[in-house]
C-alpha cells in the first residue's frame, strides 16, 4: 500500500465495525474512518471527507448499503461490500450498482487485499483524471464568454460558417476568435483545443 490511503468502514454493528477497522488499520500507510450508519458516511462524504475505499455493509437500519450505493460518488469512493452470508441476491444488486466486489463476513486480511488493490488502483486513476480535468478547466477560464460559446459550438461539430450563422457573426470574426482561442490555450492545433474542451467537460449550448 502507498502512503495516504483512506479506508472508510461503514457498518452499524459495533463489534463488526471495530474488528474490520482494526484489521485494515494494520496495513501500512492506511488511515481508517469508521461510520455506524450510511447516512453519517454520506454526510461526511458530501462535507469533504478524504476520498478512499468504502467497506460497506448491506443490512443496516435506515439507509441500507444498496440504497447508499445510489447516493455517493463512486469515482471518489469506490465500494467493496462486506456483509454476512445468505445475501447473494443483495450482493449481485450491489455489484450492478457499481460496487467493486463482495466479501462475506468473517474474512481474513488476505482475502481483502486483492479487492483493495483493485479499488485503490481505480481511485488513483479517477483522481488523476479529476486533477487533469481541473487543469484543463483552469486553462479554459482564460477564454472570454464569447470564445467559450464558440468553442462549445465547434466541439458540437458545427463549422465556422454554421457558428457564424447561429451567433449572427461573420465567418471572419469566428476565424479570428478561433485564432485567439488557440493562442490563449497555448495549443498548436485547433484539434488540441477541442480535446482540452472535451476533457474539461465544457458545456455545449443548446
Amino acid at each position: 500500500m502507498r502512503m495516504s490511503r483512506t479506508i472508510h468502514v461503514v457498518d452499524d454493528d459495533d463489534l463488526a465495525r471495530d474488528v474490520i477497522a482494526s484489521l485494515v488499520a494494520t496495513l501500512p500507510g492506511v488511515a481508517v474512518s469508521a461510520w455506524d450508519s450510511a447516512e453519517r458516511f454520506l454526510t461526511a462524504a458530501r462535507d469533504g471527507a478524504a476520498p478512499g475505499v468504502v467497506l460497506l455493509d448491506l443490512n443496516m437500519p435506515g439507509l441500507s448499503g444498496n440504497e447508499a450505493l445510489r447516493a455517493f460518488d463512486h469515482r471518489r469512493f469506490p465500494a467493496i461490500i462486506v456483509s454476512g452470508q445468505g445475501q447473494i441476491t443483495s450482493a449481485v444488486e450491489a455489484l450492478k450498482r457499481g460496487a467493486i466486489d463482495f466479501i462475506e463476513k468473517p474474512f481474513t486480511l488476505e482475502k481483502l487485499l486483492g479487492p483493495l488493490k483493485i479499488a485503490f488502483d481505480l481511485l488513483d486513476r479517477n483522481l488523476a483524471e479529476e486533477r487533469q480535468s481541473d487543469r484543463e478547466r483552469d486553462r479554459l477560464e482564460t477564454l472570454s464568454e464569447r470564445e467559450v460559446e464558440i468553442l462549445a459550438l465547434l466541439v458540437n461539430g458545427l463549422t465556422n460558417r454554421e457558428v457564424a450563422e447561429k451567433l449572427g457573426l461573420s465567418v471572419r470574426t469566428v476565424e479570428s476568435h478561433r485564432a485567439r482561442i488557440m493562442l490563449k490555450l497555448d495549443v498548436s492545433s485547433f484539434a488540441e483545443a477541442i480535446r482540452l474542451a472535451v476533457l474539461a467537460g465544457i458545456e455545449t449550448p443548446g
